[in-house]
């Protein structure tokens, strides 16, 4: 495949625009009045993709330093920590809360299912939680949860536990309200829905969230870092400064992708029929089922996966496989940006021919 174009339908890093690329180049030196003014609008931007308007958090890392800062800075020691497990990255956050020595149960669904609004309520009533952690999106199985729901449920049974939300793979392209569903603790990623190159966390606390962070960290009951320090990093946002230096390419990117979004008044409804569309046209090929209900990724069953995402590989076309027990039997398309209708029916003439022939 060297020197050929490849498509990439994959649920992140996600392909980026040539005008995205092009604000990369637009740097502006993390002490001058320029970066400000680019900070102020990313942050206004993003607080209205994700429905907030307390401070947005920006920094260099992956979706999983987010989660870690999070760990760290807003849930204390020992702390009784819930962990909503769907799937592989769900499981992350368990495991991620044990190594900081909490005390960590979860409430593990079936692959390619939720977890059932009475199983949480159960859970709920049964024990006191002082944080409950929940991907809205697993992108392993491509299953979206009913998060606004969970929300309700919480915040009717134990409303002073802290909903933290992994919305790495559905910020950009499910519809989410922070305000409104209550949620205490949000993080995401520029790779994905936000189409934009790998390189920054974006994390966003409520005015609660904020409080405890100062307390935590103010008691000791934290572990402390220089690094990932909750409190001066929302006091830089509030003002508009880098607490360190931040992912400058990564922000001016972000100022593009973000406008774009907002811009396009039919952005989510454009891709939830995109997802529609994708899943109808996999679920008509020869040994194909497709399966989740995410927007942004359908995951793919097929009896010899591993060879289908390799024949795809070899006609330039990029997917991605399945992972842990669906490793060998699943591969998964991402959607998470608009796409061609000639890219769109390039996937799907490979994938019949491929799927024909093995």
């Amino acid at each position: 495949m060297s020197g050929q174009r490849q498509l990439h339908f994959t649920p992140g890093p996600v392909p980026i625009s040539d005008e995205v690329q092009y604000a990369m180049h637009d740097l502006q030196y993390h002490k001058t009045e320029d970066f400000t003014k680019v900070h102020r609008e990313v942050n206004s931007c993003l607080q209205k993709i994700i429905g907030t308007n307390t401070p947005i958090i920006i920094g260099a890392g992956s979706g999983t330093t987010g989660a870690e800062i999070t760990m760290r800075g807003l849930v204390p020691f020992l702390s009784n920590v819930l962990v909503l497990v769907q799937g592989r990255f769900s499981s992350r956050w368990a495991e991620l809360g044990r190594m900081f020595g909490h005390n960590v149960m979860t409430l593990k669904s079936p692959w390619g299912t939720s977890t059932s609004l009475d199983d949480l309520r159960n859970a709920l009533e049964e024990y006191s939680f002082q944080s409950i952690w929940i991907t809205h999106t697993e992108t392993s199985t491509a299953v979206t949860v009913p998060l606004k729901e969970y929300c309700d449920v919480i915040r009717s049974v134990s409303p002073d536990t802290l909903i933290i939300v992994d919305a790495v793979s559905s910020i950009g392209v499910e519809t989410i309200s922070m305000a409104e569903y209550g949620i205490d603790c949000l993080f995401t990623a520029s790779q994905k829905g936000l189409a934009c190159p790998p390189g920054a966390f974006i994390l966003a606390l409520s005015e609660r969230a904020s409080d405890k962070a100062t307390i935590y960290s103010e008691e000791s009951m934290i572990f402390p870092s220089m690094v990932h320090h909750l409190p001066g990093m929302l006091s830089a946002s509030m003002n508009h400064t880098a607490f360190f230096t931040p992912p400058l390419p990564i922000l001016s990117s972000l100022q593009s992708s973000c406008k774009r979004i907002l811009e396009n008044a039919s952005h989510f409804e454009t891709l939830q029929i995109q997802a529609v569309s994708i899943k109808a046209m996999v679920q008509n090929i020869n040994g194909c089922s497709a399966g989740g209900n995410a927007l942004g990724v359908t995951a793919i069953h097929h009896d010899n996966a591993k060879l289908v995402l390799r024949a795809l590989l070899e006609q330039g076309i990029v997917v991605a496989p399945g992972q842990d027990d669906w490793r060998d039997t699943v591969f998964r398309i991402g959607h998470m940006v608009q796409y061609s209708q000639s890219e769109i029916q390039t996937l799907k003439e490979a994938l019949i021919t491929i799927c024909e022939r093995i």
